[in-house]
């Protein structure tokens, strides 16, 4: 320490205490800040550039913490975890620290400006606050460690919702009262459902779980749904009940799991269940399940009411199970049978030239009177409109029996189907499909990219654009979707599913049984494989999927001269490496996924794959791109998000990626701008900084960018809109920590007419942020996260004059502290998810007295056509969503937490007719206000308390 503030503290120390008393009297007020400066001030003022500059150090590094636990809170939200009270309460506290912070560096960069902020009071002060906000920095960073858990398992509600396929139920109403009865009869505790695949099991079961949304739980506590499909996995039963029960999924979130060891984890599950008084649903037996082993309480002595109801193909699988009722689910009659085809066909019964008529009902009893394969044996036949077609595919169906009892008979007629498509490429994609796991909900636009990956929307001998082959890829969604081969996921539009009978014929196509071209894949996906199976049979595999798995070691060296896909994604966090030899002959492989793993380095025999067109490295921990990147001259699809231990990418690999189409560095440690500067970037080997120019150099097709920028300045904006060619490519936007205070992205109008993500976060200095309704025709998502200080205003006039956003389905708006309200959402057409959190000063969400609304009828015109999800959480001054009741046609679900002023939801007696779920504090729910009880008892049933 310097010796003269040693002997000035040594000289003050004495005096001290009858300095004071004077300093108490009113005349001793005006010169206290004397005594302050003198007994330790001056310390203050000599330290405050130094305690400026680690001031700024340490609330970087805080900054970061929060990023961390902030991601590790949504990956939570996936699981339905969500943050603990002491979590929640040190974000708000950084949030806190982070606004003084800036108000003080604004003070500290401004103080020289006038004679005022360059006095000794002002700066005596200035250090005072610099010395107290790094205490509390600190502190926070100390606190930040001790934050354990920091998720907590959300409250289970007592039903979930499951999605009843397109597949309609026909004729089912005997089946499901039958079924119904034996719920109220005491003396069958366990019910079993058998019948064909394809004969609407599921849907059923569905249909009966879906009956406890509408009508309470009907006694029972809490109805667990489990699908257990062909491969049966205990550990996996085990584990759907106990989240079912509150309890975390291993490796998800940091709740209470079940435990390691087999006979507490049954015991675990007997005790938690037997307190309960449970509908525990089963779908798709293969084999017997002992209840017991599993940890389901039903010996004979356990009587509470409790009830399982099993689907299976089986009767034996319920005389396994030792089932008290047995429910067989019928085929169709002729007369059914024949209704359900014209149906699928598009044309009435009546409508009908007696030259087909007989025909056509010839065509349908083949079909046996399974609903599946009428459906798609229908779909498959529909527009066909001469006698001579169907008597082709009557004889295309000679060889199946009019009465099915084997499943290879449905095989084959669902095989038919499948011969009918006229594209090839959509047969290919319609295989595909069965490389993700049973009962998965694939996510549409992944699905499509591994397509273009493979080459399959592909119409010339040379890759097509990769926009126009996505095109493509909707059209053949569209076309299996209508065939019934394909039927829409959880959210339509997102995703897609197989129905597990349609999955199982590909699978025997593509065993080489159902096709002998040589197309054989190799499926064990979302099967909980610890190890590769049988590594001899990658010889003769085209297409191998391990994704969804605990896989841990690769093969050292896999012979597989056949391959194009391999799909190993979903392997976290056991996959931490790859053999250096394991890429060596895999010479035709196209579709490369490594996401969600653990992988660190890529061995550099992955320059060995020089057909390879698809790799994606995202969500992983990867630190570098290795220099042999570059031979992968034919790469057209790149993805590293989320990417954020990535530290260097060689120039060279960037610049020799020529047929590169699509490069996804959102979200990683890349740093946009100009040339050099910054330290918080990707870097190559040479320790320089890349930058937009050095992905202009080289990358001449792309057309699909997604790119961060932090700590943007005018200068990095400037760099962006030089770089036009690729600025016009940039799909998906990050914004963080922008350093500038007035933010114009109508200036980005070149890069917003294509954006499809826009995020800008973290920016403690924006104070207004511009838009222009015209240009955002693409976006499809829109995150505005911690702008304290921003206004949101619209640079071409009245918001209200057109729709903005057209396209945007997703929209985050949190910790935006200046914003009253955000009337402008009302024009978003497309709008399916709204999440408002951490706003403090919005009263109301939709103002629309402010707002000049002429001939509105509230009840019946609805501003959100599409909205499925709000989620509202800690909006303390909240009053209203809006004063008039909307019509909200799709909304399904909504969650308040935190809430306290809100007393009244905008849903009325014709409004809100899908809700499901009304998610809140049990005290929040109690208190609500309604127009009328008979609006109350609509709702009531959809409560949820948290």
């Amino acid at each position: 320490m310097n010796p003269f503030l040693v002997c000035l503290g040594f000289f003050w120390d004495p005096l001290s205490q009858g300095v004071q008393n004077f300093l108490q009297s009113s005349t001793g007020e005006a010169v206290s800040w004397v005594w302050n400066l003198a007994a330790g001030g001056i310390v203050t003022l000599i330290l405050l550039d130094s305690r400026a500059e680690e001031l700024g150090r340490e609330m970087t590094d805080l900054i970061c913490l929060r990023e961390d636990l902030e991601e590790h809170i949504k990956q939570g939200e996936l699981e339905d975890m969500g943050p603990t009270s002491q979590a929640k309460n040190w974000l708000r506290k950084v949030q806190e620290i982070e606004s003084r912070e800036a108000d003080f560096r604004v003070s500290f960069q401004q103080r020289g400006a006038s004679p005022e902020g360059s006095s000794l009071r002002s700066s005596y002060r200035l250090g005072c606050e610099a010395a107290e906000c790094l205490k509390e920095v600190q502190r926070l960073k100390t606190q930040r460690g001790n934050l354990l858990p920091l998720l907590i398992q959300a409250p289970p509600p007592a039903v979930v919702p499951q999605p009843i396929s397109s597949a309609s139920i026909v004729d089912a109403e005997k089946t499901l009262s039958e079924i119904r009865s034996l719920l109220e009869d005491n003396e069958a505790p366990v019910i079993g459902i058998y019948g064909l695949g394809g004969v609407g099991k599921t849907t059923l079961l569905k249909a009966i779980n879906n009956e406890f949304l509408q009508r309470g739980s009907g006694g029972f506590d809490l109805v667990i749904w489990v699908t257990v499909s062909k491969e049966l996995d205990v550990r996996k039963v085990q584990e759907d009940i106990a989240v079912r029960l509150g309890y975390s999924r291993p490796g998800k979130g940091q709740g209470q799991t079940l435990p390691e060891h087999p006979t507490d984890r049954v015991n675990t599950l007997l005790s938690a269940l037997s307190k309960r008084n449970f509908l525990l649903l089963l779908d798709d037996l293969w084999e017997k399940l002992d209840l017991e082993a599993v940890g389901v309480p039903f010996s004979s002595s356990f009587r509470n009411g409790s009830k399982v109801v099993f689907t299976t193909r089986s009767e034996k699988v319920c005389n396994d199970m030792d089932a008290q009722r047995k429910v067989k689910v019928p085929l169709l009659n002729r007369k059914s049978s024949w209704k359900l085809f014209c149906q699928k066909l598009g044309r009435e019964e009546d409508q009908w030239d007696p030259s087909m008529r007989s025909l056509a009902e010839a065509v349908a009893a083949k079909c046996g009177g399974l609903p599946i394969t009428l459906i798609t044996v229908g779909r498959a036949m529909a527009g066909v409109t001469t006698p001579d077609e169907w008597q082709e595919a009557l004889m295309a169906l000679k060889g199946i029996p009019v009465e099915l009892g084997d499943m290879k008979e449905v095989l084959i007629l669902l095989k038919f189907s499948f011969d009918r498509l006229k594209d090839t490429s959509a047969k290919e994609c319609l295989l595909y499909c069965a490389l993700f796991p049973e009962d998965h909900n694939i996510v549409l636009s992944v699905l499509i990219d591994y397509w273009v990956g493979e080459g399959l929307l592909d119409r010339g001998s040379y890759p097509d654009p990769i926009d126009r082959a996505r095109n493509r890829g909707l059209v053949v969604i569209t076309t299996l979707k209508a065939a019934c081969l394909l039927e829409d996921g959880a959210i339509k539009g997102t995703f897609v599913k197989l129905h597990d009978t349609v999955r199982e014929m590909a699978l025997w196509i593509t065993s080489g049984e159902g096709d002998k071209r040589g197309n054989v894949f190799l499926v064990n996906s979302g099967e909980q494989l610890r190890h590769v199976p049988t590594p001899e049979r990658w010889t003769e595999a085209r297409r191998i999927s391990l994704m969804r798995n605990e896989i841990r070691l690769l093969p050292e060296e896999p012979r597989c001269p056949n391959l194009q896909t391999l799909l190993l994604n979903h392997n976290r966090p056991h996959l931490e490496e790859i053999p250096g030899g394991f890429f060596q002959f895999m010479p035709s492989l196209r579709v490369l996924d490594l996401s969600w793993t653990k992988i660190k380095v890529l061995p550099r025999e992955i320059g060995s794959l020089v057909e390879l067109r698809y790799l994606n490295l995202s969500r992983t921990p990867l630190e570098s791109l290795p220099m042999e990147v570059r031979n992968l001259t034919k790469l057209r699809q790149l993805d590293l998000e989320n990417t954020r231990s990535l530290k260097s990418i060689p120039r060279e690999t960037v610049s020799s990626l020529e047929r590169l189409q699509s490069l996804n560095i959102y979200r990683s440690k890349f740093r946009a701008g100009g040339e050099g500067g910054g330290s918080d970037g990707v870097i190559d080997h040479e320790g320089r900084q890349l930058c937009l120019k050095d992905l202009e150099d080289g990358m001449w097709n792309l057309t699909e960018l997604g790119i961060s920028i932090t700590w943007m300045t005018h200068e990095d904006m400037q760099a962006v809109l030089n770089s036009q060619r690729l600025s016009a490519s940039i799909r998906f936007l990050g914004l963080l920590k922008v350093g500038i205070r007035s933010l114009d992205l109508s200036a980005f109008h070149e890069i917003l007419k294509g954006l499809r993500i826009l995020e800008i976060s973290d920016s403690t200095d924006l104070e207004e942020l511009v838009f222009n309704t015209n240009h955002f025709s693409e976006l499809e998502e829109l995150a505005l996260d911690t702008l304290p200080r921003a206004t949101i205003s619209w640079k071409d006039g009245n918001v209200f004059a057109s729709n903005i956003f057209k396209n945007l389905r997703g929209l985050w708006i949190i910790r935006c502290e200046a914003l009253e309200d955000i009337t402008w959402i009302r024009q978003l057409p497309c709008i399916q998810e709204l999440i408002l959190d951490g706003c403090s000063r919005i009263e109301e969400v939709i103002v629309v007295e402010e707002v000049t609304v002429d001939n509105v009828d509230y009840e019946n015109d609805s501003f959100f056509p599409k909205l499925q999800l709000i989620w509202l959480y800690d909006l303390p001054n909240l009053r209203s969503i809006c004063r008039h009741p909307l019509l909200f046609p799709a909304l399904e679900r909504i969650n308040v937490s935190n809430c306290p002023e809100l007393k009244k939801l905008p849903f009325g007696l014709s409004t809100a007719k899908n809700i499901k779920e009304i998610v809140g504090e049990k005290e929040w729910l109690e208190q609500l206000e309604w127009e009328h009880e008979d609006v109350r008892s609509k709702f009531t049933p959809c409560f949820q308390p948290m």
